[in-house]
């Protein structure tokens, strides 16, 4: 009786399946990889955006986030808080909540506070936003600071270059006419002490473009969170795609 072989697989064969296999794997891993650091970038913007436009929210609503607090300012908007005595009746405090500060602190994490400001009682308000605007003493209430750091390990970047953007956003609310205005210097970050710089004819026709950079993240393109010029609500913040940011 003859002797059966059966056919296996030769080594080369082996080794090109194994090859073939690999690549496969590899493919997949990739892709996968890819895809999931897209998602983190998109987050990083999307989260970037709402954040600045929690801060019209949070102007318009006039929400005092130490209100439990009594506040008291000098001539300068220096506040000082006295937990345990009672706050002054609503409008007859010299003390006034106008708004909210954003500014970077480095190109990954922003600073965000409540403005608060104080203007001689005796001073009479204009019809005109802008100049009843400039009448105040500006100031950040201490305890309302707070950081903001950019999601997955994103900064923001000056459109076209890898300079780290150094912003500042003040969003007040015209105590005349209840209108909010927003004053941007899109070049410096502006201290505290001088808020009032800021409240200028010509930082009301800037807009801020903030570059998102993907934080070494592979297979991304620049996206960007812009503020328009003269935004006055939350519709003002925008994000520009990947062929729209110019980034």
């Amino acid at each position: 009786m003859g002797s059966t072989y059966e056919r296996g697989f030769t080594i080369i064969e082996t080794m090109l399946f194994l090859a073939i296999t690999g690549v496969l794997v590899v493919s997949i891993l990739v892709g996968t990889g890819t895809s999931i650091n897209i998602q983190r970038y998109r987050d990083s913007v999307i989260s970037l955006q709402t954040t600045l436009q929690e801060q019209y929210s949070e102007v318009i609503n006039v929400r005092n986030t130490v209100s439990t607090a009594e506040l008291t300012c000098d001539d300068n908007a220096n506040v000082t808080t006295n937990q345990s005595a009672p706050a002054s009746p609503r409008g007859q405090d010299d003390c006034v909540v106008l708004g909210r500060y954003i500014t970077t602190l480095n190109s990954s994490t922003l600073s965000i506070g409540t403005v608060i400001g104080y203007i001689d009682p005796t001073i009479k308000l204009t019809s005109s936003d802008l100049e009843t605007l400039k009448l105040y003493k500006l100031n950040i209430i201490p305890a309302s600071a707070e950081e903001y750091p950019i999601e997955w390990g994103a900064s923001v970047h000056r459109a076209g270059s890898d300079t780290p953007l150094a912003f500042s956003l003040l969003i007040l609310r015209s105590p005349s006419s209840g209108i909010v205005r927003t004053f941007i210097n899109p070049d410096t970050s502006v201290a505290v002490q001088n808020l009032t710089d800021l409240v200028t004819t010509d930082n009301l026709t800037q807009p801020l473009k903030a570059c998102v950079d993907a934080g070494g993240l592979f297979g991304t393109t620049k996206m960007a969170v812009s503020v328009v010029a003269g935004a006055t609500s939350t519709t003002g913040v925008e994000v520009l795609g990947d062929g729209s940011s110019g980034c």
